[in-house]
């Protein structure tokens, strides 16, 4: 019982450590110059492996790489996002690869039916999406003319990740699915806002908007893969009761 207690108040100090982050990294953005994030915004990442670390009975060491992918990729954003873009495109693209390798088991190709997909829904967001990335494109390429292929390499990397994700939130197999979308639908923001951010128009507004983006969605992903359970083992459960 004793052990237990311990566990449990280790847990809320973890989530507590979270958030304190969380608001640190806000109040950096807001009031002082960026650079300072490279100081802050690792608190992040580790905070989320310790929350990984304390909920989970078998460590997933893949978790924790990407985690430590995104603290070096945010690391090289802050200290010169346009002079380390080729680093900062390796770094994004490896964490993109990790996580659909996390998401792995959780969608197979029996589940990827045609009739699902074909919807008036899906066609519509497909085409907004569409429209978006050739609207950002247009704006932040004439900046990036020395970068072009690493542009489209995390480009392909965004898409097959936030793909994936809407793959598992459409076939809807799991519990808690709605928080990958949530998770997929900041990577998108960011990634979207950045890019203008630093080879458009400038605004601190939006830094603070990226990092609140960038935190949720790295923390819905995180609850999606401690959370998630099969819908039908629980349909099952409660016919049982």
């Amino acid at each position: 019982m004793k052990k237990l207690l311990l566990r449990l108040r280790g847990i809320k100090g973890i989530y507590i450590l979270f958030y304190f982050s969380f608001l640190i990294v806000v109040l950096v953005a807001m009031f002082l110059k960026e650079e300072y994030l490279v100081y802050t915004k690792p608190l992040i990442p580790i905070s989320l492996i310790l929350i990984h670390v304390f909920n989970v009975k078998s460590i997933n060491p893949y978790y924790v790489v990407s985690m430590l992918v995104i603290l070096a990729n945010d690391t090289l954003v802050y200290i010169d996002f346009a002079k380390y873009f080729d680093l900062v495109a390796i770094t994004i693209i490896t964490f993109y690869v990790l996580c659909v390798f996390l998401l792995r088991k959780y969608i197979t190709l029996a589940d990827l039916q045609l009739k699902k997909f074909l919807t008036f829904p899906i066609i519509i967001s497909l085409t907004l999406i569409s429209y978006l990335i050739f609207s950002i494109s247009q704006l932040v390429l004439p900046s990036l003319m020395d970068s072009v292929v690493s542009f489209f390499m995390i480009l392909i990397a965004l898409l097959f990740f936030v793909g994936v994700c809407f793959c598992i939130y459409i076939i809807d197999k799991y519990e808690s699915n709605f928080r990958l979308f949530i998770s997929a639908s900041c990577c998108l923001f960011v990634s979207a806002l950045l890019l203008i951010n630093y080879f458009y128009f400038y605004t601190r507004v939006f830094t603070i908007l990226i990092n609140i983006a960038e935190i949720a969605g790295l923390y819905f992903f995180l609850r999606f893969l401690m959370e998630a359970k099969p819908i039908d083992l629980e349909y099952e459960k409660d016919r049982y009761f």
